[in-house]
């Protein structure tokens, strides 16, 4: 047996974690599946959580121990990240669909990560966030209430959001990274990327997949998908993350890019199998953690038979969370010539492929250049 010498740490958000088995799941995240690509001796620890954005993670105590979080909260039994980073390890970071505020204001106060103002050539500005910038948590930023009236809210719904924040941010001590506070996205993953380096650890940016939102057949950058669209272009997030890793010489693996082409290529009909589904109040079916298993993937099939559900445009189902680890996977080969040596040569797992859509797994397998997939 090849002895351990590298370990790979995850952080991200609902598209990265882990929820689960594959058998009584719908919903995945490509942390579920990504150490299936490589050997045993290589542990993979998934840190991610849905909701959570590069901000909302710091605060909350799940990078840096602030005594705030603990290993009995999700995932259960890991605690804070930082401390069980060792030398010689990966991280892995996937923060985008959070933090972007071009899809409104309700989520100003914890998650929403501001951009920053980009200069003549579109690059943005990197602050990053230090101890004087922190601002108590006493009260919500007072400029809330007036963005949700903006947004046509009623004073009642408006309440409700005041109540709840107020008991959010109190969970995070004293005082809190706000919205406002100064720093901005680059500077909230360039914190990240300056403490892992602290600890002898190599970081590693993964650029988010794309909801499914299509125009014309290709995946339109509209208000909410990673920023929509500004002055220098499309998708300001994806773009903003590219800069700093060419900026802070830190490896970038472009899942956005590479699932942005495998949906294109599948077509908008086709891609929506690849994809969580919901009920007709919103919530999530198949997600066995909030007590609502269903068999992927007969169970899936049988939904898609009768039609009642939504297609959810943002998470993944089993096999869509399956084919981004594969493509992480992919990008790791191509791209950290160091770990390469721990991956496998072919997933050491198959994934089951809902019945409307088998015709199009050679289409699947071929967005996967070096390592092989089981789709069965």
């Amino acid at each position: 047996m090849e002895e351990i010498s590298v370990r790979i740490h995850v952080l991200g958000d609902s598209i990265v974690t882990a929820y689960g088995s594959d058998e009584n799941n719908f919903i995945g995240g490509w942390g579920d599946h990504l150490n299936s690509f490589f050997k045993n001796e290589v542990p993979v620890f998934v840190y991610a959580e849905g909701g959570r954005s590069s901000r909302s993670f710091l605060n909350e105590g799940r990078f840096i121990n602030y005594g705030i979080f603990s290993k009995d909260k999700f995932p259960y039994g890991m605690g804070p990240a930082y401390d069980r980073i060792c030398p010689g390890d990966y991280v892995l970071m996937q923060f985008c669909h959070n933090d972007d505020e071009s899809k409104g204001y309700g989520t100003y106060v914890d998650r929403l990560t501001p951009l920053g103002i980009p200069d003549g050539h579109g690059i943005y500005p990197t602050v990053v966030p230090d101890e004087q910038m922190k601002v108590s948590t006493g009260e919500i930023p007072p400029e809330y209430v007036t963005l949700l009236r903006k947004n046509g809210m009623a004073e009642q719904e408006i309440a409700v959001y005041e109540r709840k924040y107020r008991e959010l941010i109190a969970q995070y001590g004293e005082k809190y990274w706000s919205y406002d506070c100064g720093a901005t996205y680059k500077g909230y993953l360039k914190f990240y990327i300056d403490k892992i380096r602290a600890r002898g650890a190599v970081p590693v940016l993964v650029t988010p997949p794309p909801r499914q939102y299509y125009k014309n057949g290709k995946i339109a950058a509209v208000a909410g998908q990673h920023g929509g669209e500004d002055a220098f272009g499309a998708f300001p997030y994806v773009r903003a993350i590219r800069q700093l890793g060419r900026q802070e010489n830190v490896v970038v693996l472009d899942l956005f890019q590479r699932s942005l082409e495998l949906l294109e290529r599948l077509g908008e009909t086709t891609a929506k199998s690849l994809q969580s589904i919901k009920d007709k109040e919103g919530v999530t079916i198949g997600e066995a953690r909030y007590g609502r298993p269903e068999k992927w993937v007969e169970d899936y099939d049988i939904y898609w038979e009768n039609g009642n559900f939504t297609v959810d445009k943002t998470h993944q189902n089993r096999l869509g969370s399956y084919l981004y680890a594969a493509i992480i996977a992919d990008c790791i080969s191509e791209q950290i010539s160091n770990l390469t040596q721990w991956q496998l040569p072919c997933a050491s797992k198959s994934m089951r492929c809902p019945a409307r859509i088998r015709t199009f797994i050679p289409v699947m397998e071929a967005a996967v250049h070096h390592i092989g997939i089981k789709i069965v």
